[in-house]
């Protein structure tokens, strides 16, 4: 919800060239209406691009060109003179050409689908599959090249009085250097500007690439803001040729996809010939607007069937909230008469609040590669590849202005000018600390020290009644190698303080290696929780202590806990840890739940249990995106698998412990890319305890008493309804993106996405452990059958171009209920995402 109300406060491209000639401007016919896909090149040369889908195009060369030519089938070519090296928002008129107005063939999206073995384009389609592996830097054994690549962040359709404002005397001197709509006439502004430049090198008989980054700065304003760092963030590595391009853990078909004619309409233009070169293009059109498909062109070679460019975009009415477009072009140049190379690639993404509608406020992020100074077949010793320069702080790259101004382009240039003065405007940083807040839930006091977060100061449940509680941190910035963090809450039904502070050190960057130390005296719903996360203090905001709850919970626990934990990363993303732990657990509502059990030693029976562990853990989540170099690493958007083992230790009579006994705990989770039929969401987890223990050392099932969506828990139990102290239990999930509501007419216009989902559990409770059971709860495992829910929902919901909610409709098997009441055999649940 966080990341979907920024937005609100919200509401207040760049292109590389090494040019000595530029040109950029639009196409139109007489009767004012873009022309996309035409051919736009520099007369008698090589150099050429078309238009995109609004007409728009810009060329570029770094030789001097005196003339550009224009020419699309149907229409008279022009030859338009260029008086100056740059040239900039020039508009051109396409006339038709009168003498063959019957045979014009303008192309657009076919009215009639041709079969594979109609559609001339599959030919060209099959070569390029076939050669797709043999293409670019893998016809060589070796390889090395240069990489220069900025990320461009900022506003857009801002007015001229917000910029007037921002930037006050600065703006007549940076005014000129700013892009501007031409649509509408208001502004890209924009706020920060990453420049990294990269060493390449790769041996295809290996199998090995290694990447030194050179030089990195940042210049403009520091973005804290999740949202500001994801958008940022989204574009990675992207692959054409692969066959789904996965963009905010969505799968958009690639148009050179072998799946692809189940998603694209192809339409293959006619072939030209340059320099004795054979070219052909062909256009595509997503045959459904709502899939996460694109619309553009591509230029294919004839003699090895490689991409020499290609344009996309995606349509306004793709089934995907906050985005109102991606734009993609990436373009090659040929290298020793046969290899196409990557020469640039360009990536721009807009968001929005509201509507995808041109004239909304929003967000946009320009990202560009440009890559030069290739080199082929310099072997290079197998240990070479093996060699890896760790990034440990924030400057290790830093270099001078000198350097930076060398690699630059023109246009790069005067974006670095506007941020730099951007980043000293006050009412620039005000919007940003508002998205701050509004993202992460944390206000700043005074330098170094916050509060929050603003998203976790209210909830209820039986025993405390209505809680209130509020957050502090220390943070600078996300470098910070020391984090203290805490708490205070008051029940005012209970009418009792509740408290935590916690605090982490980054020992070292490498191997990354941290401390952290916490106490807690606090109200849990044991058992919720399978395994703490990065913090020792548990997150605010669990189900427990949720604003609204179905039935009634008295089954919390107060809990006294001391905590040390050291963490190592063996390796990226690979952890190893070791947590000690001092708990004191007693019933935070006696009258009503008792966690009695019966001490055999002593012949008695016990309400409190004092509780001494050691928990060893392994956790490796390979592919997770982690970035900085503080104590807390900020965590990247993108799916990856996880696996958390963890084997606890309990210890009596060692600082007053009550039990001896071991338990070994698993989760595992997998998100699953099933290409055009979404995503495959699975978690398994599984846990056995070795020896008799009380109700609150003992695993209950995780339940959820709320009408919001918990991960990994049943929405249909209550509280304690099964406990085992071993257990199976796996947790499913399918996301159809769209796949089928996109196909089915009327519900389409909804724009919802539909899902399934399915999770069970298997466990039994030993004799040994009910037969020193005291409290007010009947044990009961799933032992005679598993118990199970299923169900099916929608997401994607919501108003125009705001769709956080998921709606799920739950049905479960018949259990026997020993404690409380009868469960509903039906339930709908309320989800709100916090990704795009």
């Amino acid at each position: 919800m966080k990341t979907y109300i920024l937005f609100i406060s919200l509401l207040i491209s760049t292109t590389y060239t090494f040019a000595q000639t530029k040109v950029q401007g639009a196409l139109k016919d007489e009767n004012n209406q873009p022309i996309p896909f035409a051919d736009v090149y520099f007369t008698n040369s090589s150099v050429g691009t078309t238009s995109d889908m609004d007409g728009n195009f810009t060329l570029e060369s770094e030789n001097d060109y005196p003339e550009l030519t224009i020419s699309f089938i149907g229409y008279e070519s022009r030859v338009i003179s260029l008086l100056e090296k740059k040239t900039m928002g020039i508009q051109i008129v396409l006339k038709e050409e009168p003498t063959s107005l019957d045979e014009v063939y303008i192309v657009g999206k076919p009215k009639k689908r041709l079969s594979k073995k109609e559609n001339p384009a599959y030919r060209i389609l099959k070569k390029i599959w076939e050669n797709k592996k043999r293409n670019g830097v893998k016809l060589a054994n070796s390889y090395q090249y240069d990489k220069y690549t900025t990320v461009e962040l900022g506003f857009d359709n801002m007015d001229s009085t917000f910029v007037k404002k921002s930037l006050k005397e600065d703006y007549n001197a940076i005014a000129s250097k700013m892009k501007i709509n031409t649509d509408n006439g208001t502004y890209y502004l924009p706020i920060q500007l990453t420049e990294t430049t990269e060493k390449v090198y790769g041996d295809n008989r290996l199998k090995k690439e290694r990447i030194d980054i050179v030089g990195q700065r940042k210049v403009g304003i520091e973005q804290q803001g999740k949202i500001l760092e994801r958008v940022a963030g989204v574009f990675k590595e992207i692959n054409i040729y692969e066959n789904d391009i996965a963009i905010l853990n969505k799968n958009f078909v690639s148009p050179i996809s072998t799946e692809g004619f189940g998603t694209y309409d192809y339409v293959l233009s006619d072939s030209t010939t340059v320099e004795n070169k054979k070219y052909y293009t062909i256009y595509f059109f997503p045959r459904q607007d709502g899939d996460f498909a694109f619309q553009g062109s591509m230029t294919i070679a004839d003699e090895n069937f490689s991409i020499v460019d290609i344009e996309m975009k995606t349509l306004k009415q793709m089934n995907l909230n906050f985005v109102r477009s991606f734009e993609f072009k990436k373009t090659f140049s040929i290298k020793n008469d046969s290899i196409y190379i990557p020469q640039k690639n360009e990536y721009k993404g807009d968001f929005t609040l509201l509507t995808k509608g041109e004239e909304e406020k929003g967000i946009f992020v320009n990202k560009n590669e440009t890559f030069s100074n290739y080199e082929f077949d310099t072997i290079k010793e197998p240990s070479f590849y093996d060699e890896v320069i760790e990034q440990t702080k924030v400057d290790q790259f830093k270099k001078n202005d000198r350097y930076w101004k060398k690699n630059q382009t023109e246009d790069i240039a005067e974006v670095y000018a506007v941020v730099d003065k951007v980043k000293d405007s006050k009412k620039v940083n005000g919007v940003t600390n508002k998205i701050y807040i509004l993202s992460d839930g944390y206000i700043n006091i005074t330098d170094g020290l916050q509060i929050g977060s603003i998203w976790a100061t209210t909830a209820r449940n039986d025993v405390e009644g209505y809680r209130a509680r509020m957050g502090f941190r220390t943070f600078k910035t996300y470098n910070d190698r020391l984090r203290l963090e805490g708490f205070l809450a008051y029940g005012f039904t209970d009418k009792k303080l509740k408290y935590g502070l916690e605090a982490r050190y980054l020992l070292s960057n490498n191997p990354r290696t941290t401390l952290s130390a916490a106490y807690l005296n606090d109200n849990e719903q044991m058992g919720l929780i399978t395994f703490n996360g990065t913090h020792l203090i548990p997150e605010a905001d669990k189900g427990s202590k949720a604003l609204f709850g179905r039935g009634s919970n008295f089954f919390l626990s107060r809990i006294q806990k001391s905590m040390l934990r050291f963490d190592w990363e063996a390796k990226k993303n690979l952890h190893f840890g070791i947590t000690t732990s001092h708990n004191k657990i007693e019933s935070a509502a006696p009258d009503l739940f008792s966690l009695e059990y019966l001490d055999k030693i002593s012949n008695t029976i016990q309400s409190k249990t004092t509780d001494v562990t050691t928990d060893l853990y392994l956790s490796f989540t390979p592919g997770r995106e982690v970035s900085g170099y503080g104590v807390d690493e900020k965590v990247g958007i993108k799916s990856h698998p996880s696996l958390l083992l963890n084997y606890r230790r309990g210890y009596k009579n060692l600082l007053g412990g009550d039990f001896n006994y071991n338990r070994i705990q698993l989760i595992y989770n997998h998100p699953i890319s099933l290409g055009k039929f979404g995503i495959f969401d699975a978690t398994l987890g599984a846990g056995k305890t070795f020896e008799a223990v009380p109700l609150s050392l003992l695993t209950a099932v995780s339940s959820n008493q709320t009408y919001f969506l918990v991960p990994n828990t049943f929405a249909l139990l209550d509280y304690y309804d099964f406990v085992a102290d071993t257990y199976f239990e796996g947790h499913f999930e399918h996301h159809f993106n769209g796949l089928l509501l996109n196909r089915i007419p009327l519900l389409k216009e909804l724009k919802l996405r539909s899902l399934l989902t399915f999770r069970g559990v298997y466990g039994t409770i030993s004799d040994q452990s009910k037969d020193i059971n005291r409290s007010s709860i009947i044990y009961t495992a799933p032992s005679a059958k598993p118990y199970y829910e299923y169900g099916f929902g929608f997401e994607n919901i919501g108003i125009g171009n705001i769709r956080p909610f998921r709606v799920d409709f739950i049905w479960r098997n018949d259990f026997q209920n020993f404690n409380g009441s009868v469960n509903p055999k039906f339930g709908i649940r309320v989800g709100i995402k916090t990704v795009f």
